[in-house]
């Protein structure tokens, strides 16, 4: 109910634009939404905003956000805020996607001192900073993480930062039950060639579980309707791409060490 409304309301909802989302990368606004008489927040991101990339074709991040939705809605993941296109707003077409209001609560990935690791976190990696003080970067493997690294894994998300983790609701005021973990910044995905970057390497070795198996079963078998839904967002070589990832995990049957020949940890990883 929570998801088929927030779809319908970006859809469909009269937009007004608020202003610059700060310190974003490429043109990120601020949007309130005006739907059936409620009013939601989502965040508008115009292709004609993006910071031209080396490798990743000019004007398609938009695309790859609604792309992700789409993938992650189909194999019922719900890991990626409800996200539409639309073609009528002032900096023309773009993505549209539900905002994520964090619910406060949310220590999935932490940067601590060594000794103040959670007990239930897995350590990433080190750092340190110009005082020389040593931190660690940890996150929980509860579900929610699993379920966006099972996802990030599926799109070739070249990018999942810390910051791109929220635990919170798109419809605020629904009660706890529409409290979810969302990956947000889904642009730079489906590429077709090997590109994760992701500061959620904790569930390497971990077996797949039936319902995941299930889902990249489904995403091999490309069936016609999650072609379709793809087609309108990415090329045939990106979708085929994606088919063969599939194929390749369900073989393996466990999520993937890091590779050791490229960078595969976003930076900066928060």
């Amino acid at each position: 109910m929570h998801e088929a409304f927030a779809q319908q309301a970006l859809e469909q909802g009269t937009c007004t634009v608020m202003g610059a989302i700060p310190r974003a990368s490429n043109d990120t606004r601020l949007v309130v939404v005006d739907h059936a008489g409620t009013h939601l927040k989502a965040v508008y991101k115009p292709a004609s905003g993006e910071r031209p990339l080396a490798d990743f074709p000019p004007h398609t991040l938009s695309l790859r956000e609604v792309a992700s939705y789409r993938l992650s809605a189909h194999l019922d993941l719900n890991v990626v805020p409800p996200t539409v296109l639309r073609a009528d707003l002032g900096a023309g077409p773009g993505s549209l996607q539900a905002y994520v209001e964090d619910s406060g609560d949310d220590d999935a990935v932490v940067l601590t001192g060594v000794d103040g690791i959670p007990a239930d976190h897995t350590p990433m990696f080190a750092l340190r900073t110009e005082d020389g003080t040593d931190l660690v970067l940890s996150h929980d493997t509860r579900e929610g993480l699993r379920a966006i690294a099972f996802f990030d894994l599926l799109a070739n998300n070249a990018d999942r930062k810390a910051g791109h983790i929220i635990t919170g609701s798109y419809l605020p005021g629904s009660g706890a039950a529409s409290i979810g973990t969302y990956g947000i910044d889904n642009g730079l995905t489906f590429h077709a060639e090997e590109k994760v970057r992701t500061v959620l390497w904790g569930f390497s070795h971990q077996s797949f579980r039936v319902e995941e198996i299930d889902a990249l079963d489904e995403v091999v078998r490309m069936p016609t309707e999650l072609r379709t839904v793809l087609d309108e967002s990415l090329e045939e070589a990106e979708i085929e791409s994606l088919r063969a990832r599939a194929e390749r995990l369900g073989e393996a049957g466990t999520f993937p060490d890091p590779p050791q020949d490229r960078t595969v940890i976003p930076w900066p990883p928060i």
